[in-house]
């Protein structure tokens, strides 16, 4: 192999090294759109006051501890629920 080859052989490599980074960085911002939750401009101008309310009065009831591991679930199953919309929609 001659030293023209190998310079060739490294710029393929380093070339093909930055297709496949853009191509990742692509696929991770594309994940991150469909588990985000939507922008507030897509969002209703009322969801935001209605939560407010549900917490303000689901808090006493339920107390602090169960509200917070149900409002954890409560947001993976939104996610999940983003997700697969955003996948049912490609």
């Amino acid at each position: 192999m001659t030293a023209a080859d190998l310079a060739e052989r490294k710029a393929r490599l380093i070339a093909q090294s930055d297709l496949q980074r853009m191509q990742a960085m692509l696929a991770w911002h594309a994940a991150r759109r469909a588990v985000s939750p939507p922008a507030p401009a897509e969002r209703s101008s009322a969801s935001r006051s209605i939560a407010a309310t549900l917490i303000g009065l689901a808090l006493p009831l339920a107390g602090a501890g169960r509200l917070r591991g149900a409002l954890r679930k409560l947001s993976m199953v939104a996610m999940v629920l983003r997700l697969l919309r955003a996948w049912r929609a490609r």
